[in-house]
């Protein structure tokens, strides 16, 4: 199941880094986007950055740059077995860009989508083939992280199985999903973590907030996460998800208007240098403050989150566990912190808060 050639169609920092990954695995890639610049930002990265980063990460870097071609146009891939989208999280371009795929790649290609908030039968309506579109979604960073979650309610057999030989051959542990839901599961858990925080922000700054969540172990708040992803990938991804969920992972309508006016003014996170946080480089500036909110809510909505997502049949307690440790980087799932905190603690919490907010992310379902 092993695909001879791969592409990637998306040179954002998500496309790029898993053409690096995919090079590096081995893999001819052909890495396509419309957009001469954003190829030409992706080479000069593959060329100059990418090996560092893969050391960086735990990996042999085996020259990777050599193995990965740059297109703009999506003729390039015909013949490739095997092609990744990882183009913004719009539904109708998705479904374009897989609908011009179809056109030119061969009937027994596989189509992997990257997606953080829709599925592959979303993505996949319309198609001739439909079967052949597959979940593979890596975490972010997709370098410094080793998960990629799988899945297709209508995806092949050969689909599922040729994305897990992918994800084998290029050193990431494959989690199959057992059923396909809109952000998969480790986004569903963020979505949680993020949503819950910017709840907290109607009685606490950005910094409260994320210092609460530092001093019981998190290595990023949520507030901070938000920005990391950028405010404008978070806010689309809640839109998203609304069509599923409803309200679920919405932010209050204040805490939204804020966080459009910031979209507005190009203040969009990490990548602009400006966004609920100032950020030098990598790093948030964090402004030092007295108080350290209770995200004790945060902490009980990741948790009830995890339970939806057993309930849902999309993975079991366990895989729960094992894909938020992968995805984040951490050494505790939802499902421990659950043990250590107890049960009718994170409940009660989560049964105030929802008394005093009404937001469905904090509506206990255990």
């Amino acid at each position: 199941m092993i695909p001879d050639t791969t592409g990637v169609v998306g040179a954002g920092l998500m496309g790029r880094d898993i053409a690096g990954l995919l090079a590096n695995g081995g893999f001819p890639v052909t890495l396509v986007d419309v957009d001469d610049t954003a190829l030409e930002s992706a080479r000069d990265y593959h060329r100059t950055d990418l090996p560092e980063a893969l050391e960086s990460a735990g990996f042999d870097p085996d020259d990777p740059a050599s193995r990965i071609e740059y297109e703009t146009d999506l003729a390039a891939l015909v013949d490739h077995d095997f092609v990744v989208e990882a183009v913004p999280e719009r539904l109708a371009l998705k479904r374009d860009l897989v609908a011009d795929l179809e056109s030119v790649l061969d009937p027994g290609a596989v189509v992997a989508t990257n997606t953080s908030s829709l599925t592959p039968g979303d993505i996949a309506t319309g198609l001739e083939r439909p079967e052949r579109v597959v979940l593979f979604h890596f975490a972010n960073p997709a370098i410094d992280r080793d998960l990629v979650e799988i899945s297709g309610d209508e995806a092949s057999d050969r689909a599922l199985e040729t994305a897990t030989a992918v994800a084998e051959a290029i050193d990431r542990t494959p989690v199959r999903l057992e059923a396909e839901y809109r952000a998969n599961c480790l986004s569903r858990l963020s979505a949680s973590i993020k949503c819950a925080g910017t709840w907290e922000l109607l009685a606490a700054s950005p910094a409260e907030v994320d210092r609460g969540a530092r001093v019981i172990g998190f290595d990023r708040g949520p507030i901070e996460f938000v920005d990391l992803i950028g405010i404008d990938v978070h806010l689309a991804t809640v839109d998203n998800l609304a069509a599923a969920y409803g309200d679920r992972y919405a932010p209050p309508p204040e805490i939204r208007d804020r966080m459009d006016a910031l979209v507005d003014a190009g203040d969009l996170g990490k990548k602009t240098g400006q966004g609920f946080f100032e950020w030098d480089g990598e790093e948030p500036r964090i402004p030092e403050v007295e108080d350290a909110h209770d995200v004790t809510p945060v902490v009980g909505a990741l948790v009830n989150e995890a339970y939806r997502l057993v309930g849902d049949g999309v993975t079991d307690r366990e895989t729960v566990n094992d894909v938020l440790k992968r995805g984040s980087g951490g050494d505790i799932g939802p499902f421990d912190v659950e043990s250590m905190l107890g049960t009718g603690f994170l409940r009660e919490a989560l049964r105030e808060r929802y008394g005093e907010t009404g937001a469905d992310v904090y509506d206990p379902v255990f």
